[in-house]
């Protein structure tokens, strides 16, 4: 009885074994479900958010990083992406990130200023000369973009800036008439929407409007009740958040080239694995170079379709009128938030 109660014993070892040989897989290879498993036998999956809708330039931006990602990581990483404000408004999701309950989000340089204060230089209108300086200050060799990375990492916030993006150059918008100078703000009166930062708000009004701080996604319904008469915004953004069926006047004010930034938490990083870290970084270098080639083609087919809403667009607009009222901003702006270093590295563009 012993001797046959010792070979039964044997036997379901051997069966046992042999049961988890077949569940292991190897490192690097596809298992059971089909998907590929990272060298601890998991699959990564990131989530990103945005508050831009599907067909934006933001949205382009993850979308291309996804693509990237799973393919140069053999499928090992996986993105998941949630656009349309989805998890929030960019500051409810860069909190998330922070927290590490979201990994990736697309932050606006205003909205990014409230957790830094030293970006709030770059939303003084008229920073960057043209597009050509901007996509030269982005780059991920310059000098300016250097500086704005190590500005996050130094707030120890569990943020980095991971690439740069942006939706192009934003105009003003709004629901009373034509607006070809700040004198035109004043006179029309407008009550208009601003991002939440204090720089936003001084910009504005020395304009001649109101300003009226709200998320993007409370603008149409806001323009439809007359909470507000203006928003300034890019075309990408304005034509697919639909502004152009309730606001009619557009100007190409063209007042800012416009930060924004991909960013990630540090916690996102302490999920991957070593080997893969070389692959995520290069991915997002990709990402921002991408986005700054596409966005002139995102700008250019937005306006065609805003011009073919019937919308008025106002080119002749008297740019060196604005730029000229705020001319001692520059200066003012960067010494009360400390960014005089990211002032003289846009200078030196």
């Amino acid at each position: 009885m012993r001797k046959l109660f010792s070979i039964l014993l044997a036997l379901a070892m051997a069966i046992g074994l042999l049961g988890g040989c077949a569940n292991n897989t190897t490192p690097g290879t596809t298992g059971t479900t089909g998907q590929t498993t990272t060298t601890t036998g998991e699959t990564i999956t990131l989530t990103a958010g945005t508050e831009a809708t599907e067909g934006n330039l933001y949205y382009e931006s993850l979308n291309y990083l996804k693509e990237v990602l799973e393919k140069n990581s053999n499928g090992r990483i996986q993105v998941k992406i949630y656009p349309n404000s989805e998890l929030g408004d960019e500051l409810s999701m860069m909190e998330q990130v922070r927290s590490g309950n979201l990994d990736i989000s697309i932050i606006g340089g205003a909205n990014l200023a409230s957790l830094v204060p030293e970006l709030q230089i770059l939303s003084v209108p008229y920073m960057f000369k043209d597009y050509d300086t901007f996509v030269k200050g982005m780059s991920s060799d310059s000098d300016l973009w250097k500086l704005l990375v190590d500005t996050v990492a130094s707030k120890n916030a569990g943020v980095q800036l991971a690439a740069p993006t942006t939706i192009g150059s934003r105009w003003v918008v709004n629901t009373k008439g034509e607006v070809k100078t700040p004198a035109d703000m004043k006179t029309l009166n407008l009550k208009m929407r601003v991002q939440s930062n204090p720089v936003e708000a001084q910009v504005w009004s020395t304009f001649g409007a109101t300003p009226t701080n709200m998320p993007m996604t409370d603008v149409f319904t806001a323009m439809q009740q007359g909470v507000v008469d203006a928003v300034e915004n890019a075309p990408d953004i304005l034509y697919n958040y639909k502004i152009q069926e309730v606001a009619k006047y557009f100007s190409a004010t063209d007042h800012n080239w416009y930060f924004a930034a991909v960013l990630a938490g540090d916690k996102m990083w302490e999920k991957i694995p070593d080997d893969l870290k070389d692959v995520v970084t290069d991915a997002f270098n990709e990402c921002g170079k991408h986005t700054l080639e596409v966005t002139p083609e995102f700008q250019d087919k937005a306006i065609s379709a805003l011009r073919d809403s019937g919308v008025t667009i106002t080119e002749d607009v008297d740019k060196d009128a604005f730029r000229n009222m705020i001319l001692g901003l520059y200066d003012q702006v960067a010494k009360s938030c400390g960014g005089e270093q990211i002032l003289a590295a846009v200078n030196a563009l």
